[in-house]
C-alpha cells in the first residue's frame, strides 16, 4: 500500500518538465533538486516519501531519457497515476520499478485535488481518498507486477554467482 498526498497536473506532462535538462547531473541531490523545478520551484522540497504524482492524458511525453523516472524516484514519490502514459515513459519508469497506473474511468481524474491524502493499492488497483472514496484502476499486467514488486526489471534476472555453470 502506497500513501501520501496527491501532487495534481493536466494534460502533456513533458519530461522537460519533470525534470529540467539544467539539472541533468551524475550527482544524485541535484538530480533530486530538479524534480518540477520549472513548474513550481517550491513542490520539491515539499515532496514527502509516498506521495503520489496524478495526472491527465499524455504524462511523460517527450524525451525518452531516464532522467525524469530518477529524479522521481530519488525524492521517493510512490506511485504514478494518469488517464494515460507516454509509451516509452511507462517503460522507462516500469523497468525502474516505479508504480504507473491508469484510470480506469477517465473522469474520476475530476474527483480529486491537490494535497488531498490518498492511498493506491497497486495489486488490488485502486486509489482510496481521505474521505474513503475507491475509486478503480486499471490492473497491470502479472509480468508489470513482478517487476514492480521486483524494484525494476535488472532485480528480476539472475544474480552473478547464482546462475549454475554449465561448465560444471
Amino acid at each position: 500500500m502506497i500513501t501520501g498526498r496527491l501532487w495534481l497536473f493536466g494534460d502533456d506532462v513533458n519530461t522537460d518538465v519533470i525534470h529540467p535538462p539544467a539539472f541533468y547531473s551524475l550527482d544524485p541531490d541535484k538530480v533530486r533538486r530538479g524534480l518540477f523545478h520549472g513548474y513550481d520551484p517550491d513542490m520539491q522540497p515539499s515532496v514527502q516519501p509516498g506521495d503520489v504524482l496524478v495526472a491527465g492524458r499524455n504524462f511523460g511525453c517527450g524525451s525518452s531519457r531516464e532522467t525524469s523516472i530518477r529524479a522521481i524516484k530519488l525524492n521517493n514519490i510512490g506511485a504514478l497515476i494518469a488517464i494515460d502514459f507516454a509509451r516509452i515513459f511507462f517503460r522507462n519508469a516500469t523497468n525502474n520499478g516505479l508504480p504507473c497506473l491508469t484510470f480506469t474511468d477517465p473522469g474520476d481524474l475530476s474527483r480529486l485535488h491537490q494535497g488531498q491524502r490518498i492511498a493506491v493499492d497497486p495489486d488490488a488497483a485502486t486509489l482510496r481518498t481521505e474521505q474513503g472514496e475507491v475509486l478503480p484502476l486499471t490492473p497491470p499486467g502479472e509480468f508489470v507486477r513482478r517487476i514492480w514488486a521486483a524494484g525494476g526489471l535488472l532485480e528480476l534476472l539472475p544474480k552473478a554467482g547464482t546462475a549454475r555453470s554449465q561448465d560444471s
